[in-house]
């Protein structure tokens, strides 16, 4: 019983490690799912957001507030790889989902108030065909190797043209771009569905069919175009909405239809200051301060359940922060 319980144990830890790193080429992990996940969300309110400021008589009041908003995000981006002040010699740049979803923001903003539904639709499909295109017939110039290779490829290629020396090894954004609205316009749609779609039966209904179907084509497509999150492959983009997709079906059965709503509390606090939280887990080392509470007990523990503990240590200091800010009904917007 008791070497069952310990291979077990071995097993679990083993298995949540490999799903929480990112040392992975290809394929899905629980780790590589955060940041699509982030644009997709993004996407989703995006349509609410547009209905809202449709409602304004002066247009240009609210492409200056798209741009406003698109210039912060990437800026705050920029603060939260942390060397803002070593511009422009050493700091690498547009590496970080906040200046990822500043661009797609702007896009799908402006898509959404001038295009139609079916438009995004079809805008949506061409561009992730069109990001797998780019790879099959552009060369790499003085490249024989894998098309797909992390030693070089269309994308790292670019990178290293259009950023240079502000370019970070591994990081290959700049083509993916094209992907990162591809994944946020998702998202969109999604919203589209759940905002103007009546019926609320008939919204999980299709998620769930939206999800699956994103899920399995992503994984055909998978065979020729590898599910790489460091390429923001196509596969990877309807992979990882799909998944998104269902999960929002679930929340929105659970939330506005059952009415369960106090589980979700936890998060809540989160969300509704979720900009402030991400820069402050950035900027600040949480782990410090959580430590002085739990720092003597998990240093008894093997290294990567000491690490489980102390991430979950920092995690309570930052949601008692945003506890504090959301009982002053303090929410920081941009």
């Amino acid at each position: 019983m008791l070497l069952s319980l310990i291979c077990g144990e071995i097993i679990f830890h083993k298995l949540a490690s490999k799903q929480l790193h990112y040392n992975s080429v290809d394929g899905l992990r629980l780790a590589f799912m955060a940041m699509p996940m982030f644009l997709f969300v993004v996407g989703v309110v995006i349509p609410l957001s547009m209905k809202n400021r449709k409602q304004q008589k002066d247009k240009r009041k609210i492409y200056f507030q798209i741009i406003k908003r698109s210039v912060i995000l990437f800026v705050l981006g920029t603060i939260a790889d942390g060397r803002l002040l070593e511009l422009p010699k050493n700091m690498p740049i547009y590496n970080n989902v906040l200046e990822y979803i500043s661009i797609g923001y702007l896009v799908c903003s402006v898509l959404v108030l001038n295009t139609t539904i079916n438009f995004q639709v079809i805008l949506a499909a061409v561009l992730l065909v069109l990001y797998w295109t780019l790879f099959l017939f552009i060369p790499v110039p003085g490249w024989n190797g894998g098309i797909y290779s992390g030693e070089m490829n269309l994308a790292i290629y670019v990178d290293n043209i259009v950023l240079g020396p502000l370019h970070k090894k591994n990081s290959w954004e700049v083509l993916a771009t094209v992907n990162f609205i591809a994944n946020i316009l998702i998202g969109v749609l999604i919203g589209q569905l759940i905002f103007n779609s009546p019926g609320k039966e008939s919204k999980i209904k299709w998620m769930i069919i939206f999800g699956i179907l994103m899920i399995l084509l992503g994984i055909i497509w998978g065979q020729v175009f590898p599910i790489r999150r460091n390429l923001w492959s196509s596969s990877y983009v309807l992979v990882t909405c799909g998944i998104s997709t269902l999960m929002l079906s679930c929340f929105y059965y659970l939330m506005d239809i059952r009415g369960c709503t106090k589980w979700a509390f936890f998060f809540v606090v989160f969300g509704v200051n979720s900009i402030a939280i991400y820069m402050m887990a950035h900027l600040f080392d949480f782990k410090l301060v959580g430590n002085i509470f739990v720092g003597g007990i998990s240093a008894l523990f093997p290294k990567n359940i000491q690490d489980f503990i102390q991430a979950v240590a920092a995690m309570a200091v930052m949601w008692l922060i945003t506890y504090f800010l959301y009982r002053k009904k303090t929410f920081i917007k941009i």
